[in-house]
């Protein structure tokens, strides 16, 4: 050791290297955490060696490990005193200094330092830490550039050039700056924990979770890299393990704010914040002059519903100072949720005045402009909330909220760009999607609100507002399940009770839906809606007296609703109180001149007042507007029918079997018009459809069978009178003999000819002319052959009947005649069955040519029959000796017949021969007279049958 010189010139060779040893035997209890023992050997060092500047800066630095802090400063200063070129000294001194937060005064010793010796490198890079510190980057940067020109690439050096060119937005810089950092030395903590957080702020959360750990495997202690590790975890979803970092931590440092702070937020996120409210009161108690911590326990304090405490904290955090602006937005919010508008405002203008460019206070202070109603002033400030924060998604949906119901295509188009701003958030879906269902587009409203249920599975709202577009939609299925799950996860929700009861009377399930809506009306007594639907559903199940109550309750609730009067004027519609039902129906109308339910109803009530002008003007009002239904149409329909307006009538009832063919009231009410308007056919093809699909209809099967009576052609008339003839007689003779023999004497009185000699030889005279002139008249052959067997020449029967044969081989008519004649009207036992009505016919003593043209009807078909009656009639027309006496009214005679059997060709054909007569004048009146007696009767029956419009024909041209 080198000889040192003391006062005087005193050589003190001995003791100087005691005190050297000494302070090297206190440097290593230093090091080794032996922070007592070595200030007793700097001590002694000290006494030794008074001016020993080494053992005073050691001192200084086992008292500072000690937390000595006085005694640690003042051992500093003098070793800086004793030996200003040492340098270490200035830099545990500047150390001390900045850890306290002394920057000033850190800044000033390292700058004596750098004076004293300006290529000391590490008072270069500690005075750059040091402006890092104080914010003063670009100053930081250049101290540190000059450390690492004096002493290279230092970890510490890099370290804190790489935090501060962070702090400068020169990111990839810092991080390359870090990474090197530890390359060099890959044992330094603080270095990952420093690149560690840049990853976290560049939200790259799984390189920075790395960088936490491993500072935490260099220092398992290090409770900033715990409450770093736990706050990403925390932003990446991960609660457990963010909460047990922060709860580590806090073991570790009790007294550690940001730990409580951010474990206070982790509970925060999952809903606990009882526990976030003691961490938060931890944290006040450990720094009560911070207002974050205030100001987020307000918050949790108002998500328990605890207001006046939430205001009380925001209240001391702007007492503590201005720093924390945003005290009087949230205080603003709490207040506006209490309706206490004046304070929240008053907020609300203080925020605005001291932050005139945060879009935050004009998009809150537009929001409680809407809540009192002043929706200019809300647009206002929402706007310009927009223009100071064009991606503020919040403020583009609460303008949404604010136009809706004025501006509604603005309304979306403001909810649409929150979503492009905002896509994950279900709040902007829900509400575009709510109000797309208000403007009919239900499509897309559940398109939207099926986005926020996925976004947010438990969030009972989406799950309600979607069931009321099912509603719209009329999946009402679809809408109880959503209603379901709604009330699953917020049971107490009465609309979601209402909007079920609702589904339920949509699908006719009364007795479920009264049971929702009973649930409902318990949450939420004196709510009118709940009540009117009770009301209608009680309608419904015909409980009138009690939906009166529910409906005069309703109405006591809200005079207002059209609604209520619509459904109140049913129940007496159903009680037939009709003309209380036409006033409250009157009232709804009044109310809403465009509620067509009302217009619907009242239309019913005037038809069954007869006051048909009005049903049809309702009845019309409500279709234009959308109550287009079957029962509707079908009302109109008999109004209009009853007027006489039958084609209009018919165009309803046309309307309704398109959707619904099978709607048996528009059968028959179509029918009865067609039959207004003598449209039998179509009239008859109605009633049958009817009575197909309703065979009970007894009046409707009258009225079909004697229109069918009616339409038949002379041909099938005579063949149903001979069936219906046949099936008359013949069963009252299976049921009582005598009464047969009784019917049939009678039907001998009237048609027996058998006794009347005079009149069977004029019938033979003709028949036996007729015959000369057409050897194959069948009539004329049967008829004769009957007038045989009434004269008793059975012989002469056969062989007439046997000439039919010979003309007509296959007719079964004349066949069954010869059989019965053949066995005297007898059956053999082994007769078969196919000629009853021959034998049956044989007993009933009709005329001849009546019985022949009976036998004709039942053996063969109608086209048949009625062959022969226009063959009878073209016989008898070649009869008529034309321009002789008495020839005009023989031809108009037969022009008549034509009118009745058709066809109307054949008839005028007749009657224009009849014409060239020289007597037609003088016949023609007889003629003229019957025709017009005949329509007279037709037209005072209201018939207008084919045979009548071809009589009415025949009387034009009589008139001609």
């Amino acid at each position: 050791m080198a000889l040192v010189l003391h006062d005087g010139g005193d050589v003190m060779f001995s003791g100087k290297m005691g005190a050297e040893a000494l302070a090297e035997q206190g440097e290593a209890h230093r090091l080794e955490g032996r922070h007592a023992e070595a200030i007793d050997h700097f001590t002694r060092a000290i006494e030794l060696a008074p001016g020993y500047a080494y053992a005073w800066g050691s001192r200084g630095q086992a008292y500072w490990a000690l937390e000595r802090e006085a005694e640690a400063l003042a051992d500093l200063d003098r070793a800086i005193e004793l030996d200003p070129e040492l340098g270490w000294p200035s830099i545990e001194r500047a150390l001390i200094a900045r850890e306290t937060g002394r920057y000033g005064e850190a800044l000033e010793v390292l700058t004596r330092a750098i004076e004293v010796d300006p290529g000391f490198w590490e008072a270069w890079a500690d005075r750059g830490a040091v402006r890092y510190r104080m914010d003063d980057y670009q100053a930081a940067l250049a101290d540190l550039d000059k450390a690492l020109e004096l002493g290279g690439e230092q970890p510490f050096t890099l370290r804190y050039r790489g935090l501060a060119c962070w702090l400068l937005d020169r990111d990839d810089e810092a991080l390359a700056l870090l990474t090197r950092a530890i390359e060099l030395d890959d044992e330094e903590e603080r270095a990952y924990y420093d690149r560690g957080r840049m990853h976290a702020f560049a939200e790259r959360y799984e390189p920075a979770l790395a960088d936490f750990g491993r500072a935490l495997e260099l220092d398992p202690g290090y409770v900033s890299a715990m409450v770093a590790r736990g706050r990403v975890h925390r932003r990446m979803g991960n609660v457990e393990e963010a909460l047990a970092d922060f709860t580590r931590a806090i073991r570790r440092d009790h007294e550690h704010v940001g730990a409580h702070l951010e474990r206070s937020r982790a509970y925060t996120r999952i809903g606990r914040y009882a526990e976030a409210i003691t961490d938060l009161t931890r944290a006040i108690e450990l720094d009560p002059d911070d207002p974050t911590a205030y100001v987020e326990r307000s918050l949790c304090y108002q998500a328990e519903e605890e207001s006046e405490k939430a205001i009380a904290d925001l209240t001391r955090a702007i007492e503590l100072g201005t720093d924390f602006g945003k005290s009087y937005l949230y205080r603003g919010d709490i207040y506006r949720g209490l309706d206490r508008h004046d304070e929240a405002m008053a907020d609300y203008d203080h925020y605005i005045a001291r932050f005139p460019g945060d879009c935050a206070g004009y998009r809150e202070r537009g929001h409680l402009h809407d809540r009192l109603d002043r929706t200019e002033q809300a647009l206002a400030d929402l706007t310009r909330a927009i223009e100071l924060d064009p991606d503020d998604a919040d403020a583009y949906a609460y303008r949404g909220e604010v136009s809706w119901a004025t501006r509604p295509e603005e309304a979306v188009a403001d909810f649409t760009r929150a979503i492009e701003l905002e896509p994950d958030d279900y709040w902007h879906h829900a509400s575009r999607g709510v109000l797309l269902d208000t403007m009919g587009r239900h499509e897309q409203a559940r398109a939207d609100l099926t986005t926020a249920i996925e976004l947010d599975s438990a969030n009972a709202y989406a799950f309600k507002a979607r069931a009321d577009v099912h509603l719209s939609l009329g999946a009402y299925e679809e809408a109880i399940a959503d209603l379901d799950r709604a009330l699953e996860l917020d049971p107490g929700r009465a609309t979601a009770h209402f909007l079920r009861g609702k589904a339920l009377y949509y699908l006719d399930r009364n007795e479920e839906a009264l049971s929702a809506l009973d649930k409902a009306i318990a949450r939420e007594g004196d709510d009118a809606d709940h009540i009117l639907l009770r009301g209608s559903v009680l309608k419904d199940m015909d409980r009138y007296a009690e939906a009166l109550a529910d409906l005069d309750r309703a109405l006591a609730l809200d005079p207002m609703q059209s609604l209520a009067y619509t459904e109140r004027g049913d129940v007496y519609y159903y009680l037939g109180r009709y003309e209380e039902a036409l006033r409250d129906q009157d009232v709804a109308i009044e109310l809403d001149p465009d509620n067509a339910l009302a217009l619907y109803s009242r239309g019913f009530t005037h038809s069954m007042l007869d006051r048909h002008e009005e049903a049809v003007a309702d009845l019309s009002r409500a279709i234009e507007l959308g109550a287009d239904t079957v029962p509707g149409r079908v009302a109109r329909g008999r109004s209009q029918a009853s007027m006489q307006r039958h084609e209009a009538a018919i165009a309803d009832f046309d309307h309704v079997l398109g959707s619904d063919p099978g709607h048996v009231h528009a059968l028959v009410s179509r029918g009865m018009a067609h039959l207004d308007l003598h449209r039998y056919e179509e009239a008859l093809a109605d009633f049958d459809r009817a009575l197909e699909l309703d065979p009970d209809l007894d009046h409707v099967e009258e009225l079909r069978d004697h229109l069918a009576v009616a339409l038949l052609d002379p041909a099938e008339m005579f063949t149903l009178f001979a069936h219906s003839l046949m099936a008359g007689t013949w069963s009252r003779a299976s049921e009582d003999p005598e009464e047969f023999v009784e019917a049939l004497d009678g039907w001998a009185s009237l048609w027996r000819i058998a006794g009347d000699e005079d009149v069977r030889a004029k019938e033979f005279e003709e028949l036996d002319r007729a015959i000369a002139e057409d050897p194959g008249d069948v009539l004329a052959l049967a008829s004769r052959a009957l007038l045989h067997r009434a004269a008793g020449r059975y012989q002469a029967v056969l062989t007439d009947l046997d000439r039919v044969l010979s003309v007509e081989p296959d007719s079964r008519w004349a066949l069954g005649l010869r059989r019965a004649a053949q066995f005297d009207g007898g059956r053999p036992d082994e007769e078969a069955s196919e000629f009853d009505w021959a034998y049956r016919l044989y007993h009933m003593g009709l005329p001849s040519a009546l019985e022949v043209m009976c036998a004709m009807a039942l053996a063969e078909d109608p086209e048949y029959l009625l062959g022969v009656m226009r063959a009878d009639l073209l016989r008898k027309e070649r009869r008529v000796v034309t321009g002789r006496a008495g020839a005009a009214a023989e031809l108009l005679e037969l022009a008549k017949a034509y009118a009745y059997a058709g066809p109307e060709e054949e008839m005028e054909r007749v009657h224009a021969s009849a014409r060239r007569q020289p007597d037609y004048d003088a016949a023609k009146a007889a003629c003229v007279a019957a025709a017009r007696d005949t329509v007279s009767q037709a037209e005072a029956g209201g018939e207008e049958f084919p045979y009548v419009r071809r009589m009415r024909r025949l009387l034009a041209l009589l008139l001609e």
